[in-house]
């Protein structure tokens, strides 16, 4: 009596080998009404893909993820696996999946392109043999929002940044990274009034470099007020950040 308990437990426990989301059942004997079906195990002649969620960040580096294949008693083919309802930008390497007769699954990259939109997607995933029924099941797929950067420039929270006719100040426009954000990111100033500049007019801030160190000038004849100037970031990938600066102009 212990040793058929001890059996069936190791027959189950074999049985998870290849543990996820499984799909529906394919193979020959799918469709064979005289397969028969074990007490542990899959129905003879059959098989069953399963899949894992997982994930990826646009810009970031590949995500690894893989198809499992669960088979029944005297299904020995290769499977070919498609994949598809990718979304926007989203790509696979290898494009080809397949599972030879002889392992247990595919392993595959997904690279998320930096226009590809957050989001959880539902990907299709198709396991054809070369008889009988596919198997059809799905996982999904998040795309999580990009690592970027924002900016901090003087006189955009508690002070505005002041300068006078005819002087000449220096500040810097900090440059906070999210923790795999390492493009350089250049800045431009929208919104001058006249009479005032800034040097250099689009200055780089690199990445490693806390922030970017600009001087504004004031011609004797600026004109005196309070202005709100543009200043945008934009990086050598994806989207430019903009950020308010609130600047005064004062009579010398």
């Amino acid at each position: 009596m212990k040793r058929s308990i001890a059996l069936l437990l190791s027959a189950s426990f074999a049985g998870l080998v290849g543990c996820g989301k499984e799909a529906t059942t394919g193979g020959p004997g799918a469709v064979d009404p005289n397969a028969k079906t074990p007490l542990v195990g899959r129905q003879e002649n059959t098989f069953a893909l399963t899949t894992s969620s997982m994930s990826a960040k646009p810009g970031g580096a590949a995500t690894t993820s893989s198809i499992g294949i669960k088979r029944g008693t005297g299904f020995d083919q290769d499977v070919s696996v498609e994949l598809s309802d990718l979304p926007k930008g989203v790509t696979l390497e290898p494009s080809k999946l397949s599972i030879p007769k002889n392992v247990s699954e595919v392993k595959f990259n997904a690279i998320a392109a930096f226009e590809t939109t957050p989001g959880d997607y539902t990907v299709k995933v198709v396991g054809k043999p070369a008889s009988g029924p596919d198997s059809v099941g799905n996982f999904t797929l998040t795309v999580s929002k990009p690592d970027t950067f924002t900016l901090n420039p003087p006189g955009n929270a508690l002070w505005s940044a002041g300068i006078k006719q005819g002087e000449t100040k220096n500040f810097g426009v900090s440059v906070n990274r999210d923790k795999e954000f390492r493009d350089d990111v250049t800045l431009k100033f929208d919104g001058l009034p006249k009479g005032v500049t800034v040097e250099p007019a689009s200055p780089v801030n690199k990445n490693g470099e806390a922030e970017a160190k600009v001087s504004i000038k004031a011609t004797d004849d600026a004109v005196e007020g309070k202005y709100v100037v543009k200043v945008t970031g934009q990086p050598a990938k994806g989207a430019a950040v903009t950020q308010d600066m609130n600047l005064t102009v004062s009579k010398k």
